[in-house]
């Protein structure tokens, strides 16, 4: 059930959203009450570019929600996500957040 919303595995034309993004996920910590790595958009951007994160469209074309995925050690994780609050999200809370999934074979994995 995704209600129209598009998942994509991101890459360097999504970079304009970079840094909405990264407001999103500072603003949603402090809302939270939680530290988080703060992320810069070039660091993102990298991220797209290396097909390492995937970013979600809601059916009006506004970007709702980004993940990305970081290797520490040989282990894939996932670095960080956020769900835009407007789309129901509480900006990070994986117990609340719309469910949305990608094939992770799209992904590079690679380290």
């Amino acid at each position: 059930m995704n209600q129209g919303f598009k998942v994509l595995v991101a890459n360097e034309t999504h970079s304009p959203f970079a840094e909405e993004i990264c407001l999103e996920m500072a603003e949603s910590a402090k809302a939270r009450g939680t530290g988080i790595a703060k992320r810069n958009p070039e660091y993102l951007c990298e991220k797209m570019a290396t097909g390492k994160a995937v970013i979600a469209f809601a059916p009006d074309g506004k970007w709702a929600g980004f993940c990305y995925i970081e290797c520490v050690d040989g282990t894939v994780r996932c670095g960080s996500s956020i769900i835009q609050f407007c789309y129901g999200g509480d900006g990070g809370d994986p117990s609340t957040d719309v469910r949305v999934s990608t094939n992770a074979a799209e992904l590079d994995l690679a380290a």
